[in-house]
């Protein structure tokens, strides 16, 4: 039992470290494109429900650092503006996928091939999608939680403000707090589980069961697909999970069948398109994914079977000592991971009671650490506005601002995706 337990800790250690260098750079990635492209830009650019910009929510979407629950207020803010039911699900469907946080990770520690075919996936799924639930929905199909707000008259002058982006002070340390504190605080819960299950697969699994059992059957990829739907595990969390099924013989069509199945079939995943774009939109895109991953399951298979480029297509990761740097950069992701999730169950959220001057504001669809920093923006850009504390926990908002301020920070909150008011 110990000898196990030693050998799943080395495991363990062994796979991070190898992960660890391009999991840091692919999420400092990601930040910078957070922090470079603002949200204002995604929305303005998704409106409409034609064809193009279809293609312009599959586009954009794929590269964003967004997990399924950082999804769900910026779809449901297109949904408010006006943007079709195709061309929301065309952004739902691309963006959890992949991204430069998993991309580089997926390319390092899986195969190339993998990274690219998972990035081309995403964006023609996406297109594929949203083109489907343009036809036969025709957005007639919304589910009740969405409601789409009605246009009101504009207070004079008060555009610009709400259009305005918060002032920041120091973009080099903006990059930084969100690449290592509100995106690794989303997902890092979700990478280390994948760590832990890698390393259960290394120890565990023995290399003759599945060669044996199950690399050869028919039924591998429509089995992995229905085991990953009732997994919640992000872009990040299935790469390491993934590479240790490569390494244990699975094929690599297998594998992609659950890299992809895994961030965009979950049951929360679903839950969230049929909250979007209704019922009917949901099963939709469920057929295409369903249809889509299986093709290019075995299409992958096909491939890896007929190339003589061994490296495009066999996993990187065989469990080899890691270097020092990586032995450092382990110690700094775990830590950050760590540091993140803990600091969630240590918070003392202080009790928000409004004083002279300030109002309290129940703010709604706050999940994460980016719906705070998202909620915390949106109030901080207006005009007048100051002092913006929110409590994650209790879902409320605390400002100092004039009451005749309370209109325009409630159109904004709508506009972002977290409706609210006055608590």
């Amino acid at each position: 039992m110990l000898n196990w337990i030693w050998n799943f800790i080395i495991e363990f250690w062994n796979i991070s470290c190898l992960m660890a260098p391009w999991v840091l750079f692919g999420f400092l990635a990601g930040g910078i494109i957070a922090v470079l492209v603002p949200e204002r830009f995604i929305q303005k650019h998704l409106g409409g429900h034609g064809f193009l910009a279809i293609v312009k929510a599959s586009l954009i979407g794929v590269p964003l650092p967004l997990c399924s629950c950082g999804v769900i207020p910026m779809s449901a803010t297109l949904k408010r503006q006006g943007a079709g039911n195709g061309t929301v699900a065309s952004f739902i469907t691309s963006t959890p996928q992949i991204g430069f946080s998993s991309f580089i990770p997926a390319w390092q520690i899986i195969n190339p091939l993998t990274a690219i075919v998972k990035a081309v996936f995403a964006f023609f799924t996406g297109i594929l999608t949203g083109t489907i639930i343009n036809f036969f929905d025709n957005d007639e199909v919304v589910a009740k939680e969405v409601k789409v707000v009605e246009t009101e008259p504009e207070v004079a002058g008060t555009e610009p403000e709400l259009m305005a982006t918060v002032k920041r002070k120091n973009k080099i340390v903006e990059i930084f707090q969100y690449s290592f504190g509100t995106l690794m605080g989303d997902v890092g819960g979700t990478l280390i589980f994948g760590l832990l299950v890698s390393a259960v697969i290394a120890v565990a699994l023995p290399e003759e069961f599945v060669v044996e059992h199950v690399a050869g059957s028919i039924w591998a990829k429509p089995l992995i697909f229905l085991v990953s739907m009732p997994l919640y595990v992000c872009t990040n969390a299935v790469i390491p999970i993934g590479a240790m099924f490569l390494m244990k013989g699975l094929s690599l069509g297998t594998v992609m069948v659950f890299l992809i199945a895994g961030p965009s079939c979950s049951a929360p995943m679903l839950a969230t398109l049929w909250k979007i774009v209704g019922r009917r939109g949901t099963f939709i895109y469920l057929g295409v994914m369903l249809v889509c991953t299986l093709a290019t399951g075995w299409a992958l298979d096909a491939f890896a079977t007929s190339t003589p480029i061994a490296s495009l297509t066999e996993a990187h990761y065989h469990g080899e000592s890691a270097t020092w740097f990586e032995n450092l950069c382990a110690i700094v992701m775990l830590g950050a991971i760590s540091f993140n999730m803990l600091k969630r169950y240590f918070r003392v959220e202080t009790v928000l009671n409004p004083g002279q001057g300030q109002i309290l504001l129940q703010v709604s669809e706050m999940e994460c650490e980016h719906c705070r920093q998202l909620v915390t923006e949106t109030l901080s850009a207006i005009s007048g506005v100051s002092n913006v504390k929110v409590d994650l926990a209790n879902g409320q908002a605390l400002v100092t601002a004039k009451e005749e301020l309370l209109p325009q920070m409630l159109t904004a909150l709508e506009r972002a995706g977290h409706p609210g008011n006055k608590a």
